[in-house]
């Protein structure tokens, strides 16, 4: 397909160092775009609000494309990305197409990277074939403008969980989803487990603020079965201890750790408040 497909505005939310915007700017130029497409990288650190669901929003204000497509900033993605989002065309009725997301080991990362790579610790499927109603990360999906400004945008102060409750409410206003995966991007995992650790339990923050949004969405197990979930990984660890397989051992630990790194989360608030004294104010600025 292609050749009439709708202008799209890409949007990464970015809030680091100055070497970590060159390296993420290095990964966006292989994108193919065409002269109606644009490239906003919304820099956080000029934000008041440091959550990537404020500075979408003000990349988004600014954003011409019939459709938003959002990456985050540690996305690799395929010189064909754009093309593929809309390759068979959506549905008039679709406001929401859900990329693929491939986890992958960033240089120099080390065995809690290895980790996230074997269970799929972003992989789109996570979000897609849930219990619940499925949804799209904002790691890589694609929004119908029109849809996502009559919406409201993203809940800005939310630090995680944004993606479900956008998807939530369009669904709510009956609009679709459909899956798009030939449109992939790799996403570098967290590097060390103390920084794999933080992010989960941010999920699990964000998962308790989507539960208190949306009943039943994301309830915490019951202490039976997380038991349950902690026994499997702790017999396989002794296991792999056993046969000397110390990798298959340390991957069952970070199995556990995980696993209560999320359920500690959600007792971690989900918003973030603005910033007042010494808050840097600025725009969004444009990739060329």
């Amino acid at each position: 397909m292609t050749a009439g497909r709708p202008s799209v505005s890409i949007i990464v939310p970015f809030l680091g160092s100055d070497a970590e915007a060159a390296a993420m700017r290095r990964r966006l130029q292989t994108l193919a775009m065409r002269a109606e497409d644009e490239l906003i990288v919304s820099d956080n650190r000029a934000h008041p609000i440091h959550t990537p669901a404020y500075a979408r929003n003000r990349a988004a204000e600014r954003a011409t494309g019939d459709w938003l497509v959002f990456l985050d900033a540690d996305t690799a993605p395929g010189p064909q990305l754009l093309d593929a989002y809309f390759d068979p065309p959506p549905s008039p009725e679709t406001a929401v197409l859900a990329g693929a997301i491939d986890d992958a080991v960033s240089p120099g990362a080390g065995r809690a990277a290895r980790h996230a790579v074997a269970r799929g610790h972003m992989s789109h499927r996570t979000t897609l074939d849930r219990a619940g109603t499925p949804y799209a990360q904002t790691a890589n999906c694609a929004v119908l403008r029109s849809a996502f400004v009559t919406a409201g945008g993203f809940t800005e102060r939310a630090r995680a969980g944004e993606d479900a409750d956008l998807c939530f409410r369009l669904m709510a206003a009956g609009w679709g989803l459909e899956e798009r995966p030939h449109a992939r991007v790799e996403h570098l995992s967290r590097p060390t487990a103390g920084s794999r650790m933080i992010q989960i339990a941010l999920h699990g923050s964000g998962a308790a603020w989507l539960e208190r949004r949306w009943p039943g969405e994301f309830p915490p197990p019951r202490p039976a079965a997380l038991a349950g979930r902690l026994a499997g990984p702790a017999l396989e660890a002794a296991r792999a201890s056993w046969r000397r397989d110390w990798e298959a051992a340390a991957f069952a630990a970070l199995d556990i750790a995980c696993a209560v790194a999320f359920e500690l989360g959600r007792l971690i608030p989900n918003t973030r408040r603005r910033r007042i004294a010494g808050a840097r104010t600025g725009k969004p600025k444009l990739a060329g």
